[in-house]
């Protein structure tokens, strides 16, 4: 009888076996469960970590460009950086800006920086902006100052570039510039001597220009 008695504990769970399994369960849930909420921890403080180095570079780069700008666009918003517009009408033009702002009259005014020796803009930077402004205003349809500035720094200078307005060229003597350029190559016009041969000395075409003097 007693053995019987024995015999229906044990299969009732009743020895320490049991008990001692139900434990180990639990002590193992215990740790999965710690393990599990500390990698979520780590996770979500790397995440944080990750989220903070990357709002303090964008501060950064904001600070940066910020001060990067002319004076008279320090309360512009920067719509444009390094973006490629192009018309087919009246000519066909493509052009690369480097920055342009919009002002809080809705008008956007172009910026161009260059690093040169000289601190001062070249008539190149005027015929570049104005064809820029040209390209801008005939994709987007948007008003486009007809002044720009020139932000230049200089190889042996200070640290920030020093702010240039220039005055733009119309979009007809844009068109002209770009339709003599076309008669040129083709043959049909003859150029002109520059004001200053130095010009000369940066011309891919000075090899091909019969009145270039070495």
């Amino acid at each position: 009888m007693a053995t019987n008695a024995n015999s229906c504990a044990h299969g009732l769970g009743g020895d320490s076996d049991g008990a001692s399994l139900v434990v180990r369960l639990a002590s193992r849930w215990q740790v999965s469960a710690l393990a599990w909420g500390v990698g979520c921890v780590v996770a979500v403080i790397g995440f944080a970590l990750v989220m903070a180095r990357r709002r303090s570079l964008e501060s950064h780069a904001t600070r940066t460009e910020r001060a990067s700008r002319p004076a008279a666009l320090r309360d512009a918003e920067l719509v444009y950086m390094e973006r490629l517009f192009r018309v087919s009408t009246p000519v066909g033009l493509m052009a690369k800006l480097d920055r342009a702002y919009r002002l809080p009259s809705g008008v956007i005014v172009l910026v161009e920086f260059k690093t040169r020796w000289s601190n001062q803009p070249c008539l190149s930077d005027v015929i570049q902006l104005s064809a820029q402004r040209m390209a801008v205003m005939g994709q987007t349809g948007q008003a486009v100052a007809s002044h720009a500035y020139v932000m230049v720094k200089t190889q042996a200078g200070r640290s920030l570039p020093t702010a240039h307005c220039v005055e733009l060229m119309s979009d007809d003597q844009v068109i002209a510039l770009i339709r003599r350029r076309g008669d040129l190559l083709a043959g049909r016009l003859l150029p002109r001597r520059p004001l200053s041969l130095r010009t000369c000395d940066t011309c891919s075409f000075r090899g091909r220009c019969s009145g270039f003097s070495h």
